[in-house]
């Protein structure tokens, strides 16, 4: 969900397959490493790009920054671009919620 005082939206239908995210694991660390990240960016789902921006001043107070691209181009040909803030410890959250979604991740028997 992407929602600022300017556009809101929502997708509602991704098909995540377990390289994907493996794709996210790589791009936690990217990201960790102060790098860009294209995720997502094979055509079946919408794409996400994510930049680090540089801290940046507000109200006094130095704030780190994420600028981040959602590109839905498969259906409806919307794109929208939000800058972030971005908390202490934020890549280690995703990391953890990463860790959450694999421990609940269907197991394929065959």
């Amino acid at each position: 969900m992407v929602t600022s005082e300017f556009a809101n939206g929502r997708l509602t239908e991704v098909c995540l397959l377990p390289e994907d995210l493996d794709d996210w694991a790589t791009a936690l660390d990217r990201l960790a490493a102060g790098q860009p990240v294209h995720w997502m960016d094979d055509g079946k789902n919408p794409e996400i790009q994510i930049e680090p921006t540089g801290p940046f001043m507000s109200n006094g107070r130095t704030l780190n920054a994420i600028e981040v691209e959602v590109r839905e181009m498969a259906a409806s040909l919307t794109s929208v671009r939000v800058l972030v803030r971005q908390p202490d410890g934020w890549v280690d959250a995703q990391r953890l919620r990463l860790a959450q979604v694999r421990a609940a991740w269907p197991i394929q028997r065959g």
